[in-house]
């Protein structure tokens, strides 16, 4: 069974490296993209995953893959586009794991807002006790902060005003 989700994550790493590079797909592409990711994500929260989901979801990706290979290939010439050719091979062939399920954080309470920075951004202006946000820290160089929207709040204010943007992350 292909692993339909990690190549969608995999062609979405490659639209993303192509706007960055000045050739953005063309806007069917990119809602090819939107569907079949969310196709691959509904059958990989089913157990077993689902034999229709992956059905349909399959041409799909296919017409991603071979879009966004050709614009690859225009910005980074044929080795370009047959590297990106083997991540996503790669990424067809690599374990399932189910997605997390949005709105629902393993650990956060339903009435908290939680939101996830970077470790090393957080030197020197950790959150006060005033606030009462509860920090986790995380085994990907992220720290989970949740609490109070408004307390969440100001503390991402605290931060800006002491370091400029940091690089964080809204879990829903």
């Amino acid at each position: 069974m292909n692993n339909n989700l990690s190549a969608a994550k995999a062609l979405d790493e490659l639209m993303l490296e192509l706007i960055g590079k000045g050739l953005p797909p063309p806007p069917h592409v990119v809602e090819d993209l939107k569907t079949a990711r969310a196709l691959a994500s509904m059958a990989a929260r089913q157990e077993g995953g689902n034999a229709e989901l992956e059905k349909k979801t399959a041409p799909v990706l296919e017409r991603v893959e071979i879009n966004l290979l050709a614009l690859a290939e225009m910005a980074g010439g044929a080795e370009h586009a047959d590297a990106w050719q083997g991540r996503i091979a790669q990424a067809y062939q690599a374990p399932m794991q189910a997605p997390p399920i949005a709105g629902k954080m393993q650990g956060v309470p339903k009435d908290a807002y939680p939101i996830r920075i970077q470790t090393s951004a957080l030197e020197g202006c950790g959150p006060s006790k005033e606030l009462d946000l509860t920090t986790i820290e995380q085994e990907d160089g992220y720290t989970l902060i949740y609490g109070a929207k408004e307390n969440i709040s100001l503390f991402l204010d605290g931060i800006r005003k002491k370091q400029g943007k940091v690089g964080f992350k809204r879990n829903s």
